[in-house]
C-alpha cells in the first residue's frame, strides 16, 4: 500500500490542480467541478461498500480495485483534455478507493489478534503513509524540472506523447498521470500475485 500511496501522491494530491488550471487557462470553475466529482466518487464508493456484500477474496478486492483506479482513472485523467473526460476519470479513480480501504481493514481485523491490533495498526499506518510526503515533494520536482520541459522539446517520444495528451502547458503533468496509471496498475497486479501476500487470504 505504501507504493500505491506514493503513486497517487505524485499526481492527484499534488499536480492535479496545476494541471487542470494549466490546461483550462486558469479556470477555477473546471478545477472546482473536477475536485467536487472526486469527492462525490469517494462518497458513492463508500455507500456501495456499506450496503453491498463484498467478495470473500479481500486481496482481490484491494488490488483489483486499486488497479482499476489507476488504469482507468489516471490514464483517462492524463489523456483527457475536456472537463467532461476529466470528470469521468475522477469517478473512475475515486469510486474504487473505499473498496481498497475496506478490504485492507477486513484482512487486518481478521488476522491480527485483538490485543495487538493497536500496535499493529500503528506500525501499518507509519509504513503505509511514510511515502506520502516523498510523493508530494518528488511530484512537484518531476513536473517542473523533468516532464514539463521534456514535453516542450522536439524529442520524438515527446512528439508521439503529444498525440495522446496534447501539447502546451500541463502536458508534462498529463504524462505523469499516464506513468502513474501504468505503474500503479502493474504494481497492484504484481502484489496480488505475490505468494507471500496471498498467504494473508489463506
Amino acid at each position: 500500500m505504501a507504493f500505491l500511496n506514493f503513486f497517487s501522491r505524485l499526481t492527484y494530491e499534488n499536480i492535479l490542480s496545476p494541471m487542470i488550471l494549466a490546461r483550462t487557462d486558469g479556470s477555477n470553475y473546471a478545477l472546482g467541478i473536477i475536485s467536487g466529482i472526486l469527492g462525490i466518487g469517494g462518497i458513492i464508493g463508500g455507500i456501495i461498500v456499506s450496503i453491498k456484500k463484498l467478495i470473500d477474496d479481500n486481496l482481490k478486492l484491494i488490488y483489483f480495485s486499486a488497479a482499476f483506479s489507476f488504469l482507468f482513472g489516471d490514464l483517462l485523467m492524463g489523456a483527457g483534455q475536456t472537463i467532461f473526460v476529466w470528470c469521468i476519470a475522477a469517478i473512475m479513480a475515486s469510486v474504487p478507493i473505499p473498496f481498497v480501504n475496506a478490504g485492507q481493514n477486513v484482512i487486518m481485523y481478521n488476522t491480527v489478534p485483538k490485543e495487538m491490533q493497536g500496535r499493529v495498526f500503528a506500525v501499518r499506518n507509519a509504513v503505509q503513509f511514510c511515502t506520502i510526503p516523498i510523493g508530494i515533494i518528488l511530484g512537484g520536482f518531476l513536473a517542473d524540472y523533468v516532464f514539463e520541459p521534456f514535453m516542450k522539446s522536439d524529442n520524438v517520444v515527446a512528439l508521439n506523447l503529444q498525440k495522446i495528451v496534447g501539447f502546451g502547458a500541463g502536458s508534462g503533468m498529463a504524462v505523469m498521470f499516464l506513468c502513474t496509471g501504468i505503474l500503479g496498475a502493474v504494481t497492484s497486479i504484481l502484489w496480488y500475485k505475490n505468494k507471500h501476500i496471498r498467504k494473508l487470504q489463506d
